[in-house]
């Protein structure tokens, strides 16, 4: 859940070196078998990408060669930003509102989805500005 928290801030595409200096913060390295993720070059493209939670690709014209990841079909069905935005929030000690930009797309991906289910509506005022006071007890690793 935080792998995908790193992808949001980003802009929704997160340059490996981020993920990766991300990971070394987690005491997970490139090339030692952690305790928890195993290999961290095996847990990213086997584990995570292979089951579809983040995806990867190369940027194009980069130069030294890199990637960007973002997030996978999976994981865009299987929580939303909002989700992720509530955990990012709870890890600091404050409310998703703290975060007004990453707080509007939260919003905006929760009409998008209401909107693909028939329901759409905008969120009043009150409602944008309002703190969230929901708890995720995840305990997801991406």
């Amino acid at each position: 859940m935080v792998l995908l928290g790193i992808i949001f801030r980003k802009s929704n595409h997160a340059p490996g070196e981020d993920v990766w200096e991300f990971l070394s913060v987690l005491g997970v390295y490139t090339g030692r078998s952690h305790w928890i993720f195993g290999e961290p070059r095996r847990l990213i493209p086997k584990d995570l990408v292979q089951k579809k939670y983040l995806k990867y690709h190369q940027v194009p014209n980069g130069d030294p060669l890199h990637y960007d990841f973002l997030w996978g079909p999976r994981a865009c069905v299987e929580t939303n930003k909002m989700k992720v935005l509530e955990v990012l929030a709870k890890i600091h000690d404050t409310v998703p509102t703290s975060f007004p930009d990453l707080y509007y797309e939260a919003l905006r991906d929760q009409a998008e989805r209401a909107g693909l289910r028939g329901t759409a509506r905008a969120p009043t005022m009150a409602e944008a500005s309002a703190p969230s006071r929901a708890k995720s007890y995840s305990s997801s690793h991406i």
